[in-house]
């Protein structure tokens, strides 16, 4: 089988040794990538960008990035170089902080994997549909032979129009993936694949009535729609749905709402399509309502994976998903240990992003960076479990069942670290 294995991993590679040896080396690297962010910053409805080194200077006109034969920019430091430019579309703009992480990441993935003749492109993806197109354009014109982002979906929709006339890959960052389509992959976490693991995993510990809360917004419907779906699959009934507005005042109401509908119906589980102090808020008017204990099991997605999870009794017995535990934790150790802070929970993505494409394009160049390639069937192993990309654009992932214990969350059910058949 062949995965990304060390490429990917900077969970099994080296930034315990090579932490120091980034920081030693991001001044040189914060030059190539000025270059690159200089070369790339051209004048639009945003202006001209500034990415997380802020604003460019101008530079000498021995300076200025060049043309080759096929029309790529070519930083002067490149010249002699047979180039695969990835082109990155972030929200500096809109989002400037989680930019900022997401450029991190991949600047640490061109670091760790990244050949001599890679050249990271990013641009700002803007705030809609119509300025990430613009974006995408600019970075068709300045060559690129791959298109990393945007984040939001309709940053996706917006660039994907421009870089499948030129069938050039794209693999976005967004969750939502009604955006994927032939040539256009979504790197990210989709909740339908979260839904079905939970839900296998329940019905394969005898769950057979569940009940479920969550916010009256797409994400809490997405919920609903995958749950019904998967429910359906494993002979599982699903006894009522309450959806609320997302505010910790709701809670108490929200969850009166469905002891009512329940109408004394047995239910074996809650699953809580939230997060953060709304989680809590809802847990623990359930666990007042006796629909949350020993007799009821609450379920979660990824959305629960936080330390503030361990300390909410009512919570303790819960079961959700998350990523392979064990490699999140370690490119999270190592990207704090390269800049001294924390990733966003999406900063990972970038990461694997970048590392997918210079991987694939190790041995080939650009040509490497074909549909057959990036849809191995076999998949690739990145910083949160194994993952492959289905013919449609839509993402398959491993994903870890964990339980929730007052000393910390338990994994209870492994992530695999393969893909034992074909791509669905």
């Amino acid at each position: 089988m062949r995965v990304m294995g060390s490429l990917i991993l900077s969970a099994a590679s080296a930034l315990s040794s090579s932490g120091r040896a980034l920081k030693r080396a991001r001044a040189l690297l914060a030059g190539v990538l000025l270059a690159t962010v200089a070369a790339c910053a051209t004048t639009g409805p945003s202006g001209p960008l500034a990415g997380p080194a802020g604003p460019v200077e101008p530079r000498a006109p021995q300076d200025e990035p060049r043309r080759d034969d096929r029309g790529g920019l070519t930083p002067p430091f490149m010249a002699d170089r047979a180039l695969v430019r990835v082109g990155l579309l972030l929200p500096f703009s809109t989002r400037p902080e989680e930019a900022s992480s997401l450029y991190r990441a991949a600047e640490l993935a061109l670091f760790e994997h990244g050949g001599r003749n890679m050249l990271l492109i990013p641009r700002d993806s803007g705030a809609g549909e119509a300025e990430a197109a613009s974006a995408a354009s600019g970075l068709l014109a300045d060559g690129v032979d791959i298109i990393i982002g945007p984040v939001l979906r309709e940053g996706v929709l917006g660039a994907s129009r421009v870089a499948q006339d030129r069938r050039i890959p794209m693999i976005g960052l967004s969750s939502d993936r009604s955006v994927a389509n032939d040539g256009v992959y979504l790197l990210s976490f989709q909740l339908e694949d979260e839904v079905a693991r939970i839900i296998a995993y329940a019905a394969s510990r005898g769950v057979r009535s569940i009940a479920m809360m969550g916010p009256e917004n797409e994400y809490g419907r997405r919920v609903a729609q995958a749950l019904r779906a998967e429910a359906a699959r494993w002979g599982v009934a699903i006894v009522a749905e309450t959806l609320y507005t997302r505010d910790v005042a709701q809670a108490a109401p929200a969850a009166a709402r469905l002891r009512s509908s329940l109408a004394g119906a047995p239910v074996q589980a809650v699953m809580i399509a939230d997060s953060g102090s709304v989680l809590r808020a809802v847990t623990a008017a359930l666990a007042r309502d006796g629909l949350a204990g020993p007799n009821v099991r609450l379920l979660g997605t990824s959305a629960w994976a936080g330390a503030e999870t361990n300390a909410e009794a009512p919570l303790v017995g819960g079961w959700y998903v998350a990523p392979d535990p064990s490699l999140r934790t370690a490119f999270e150790q190592n990207y704090r240990s390269a800049y001294g802070d924390d990733p966003i929970r999406l900063a990972s993505l970038a990461y694997d992003a970048i590392a997918l494409a210079a991987l694939l394009s190790r041995d080939q160049g650009p040509d490497g960076l074909s549909q057959q390639e990036i849809e191995r069937q076999e998949g690739f192993l990145g910083s949160d479990g194994v993952f492959r990309f289905r013919a449609n654009g839509s993402i398959e992932r491993g994903w870890a069942v964990m339980e929730v214990r007052p000393s910390g969350a338990a994994v209870i059910a492994p992530a695999p670290r393969a893909f034992e058949r074909p791509v669905s």
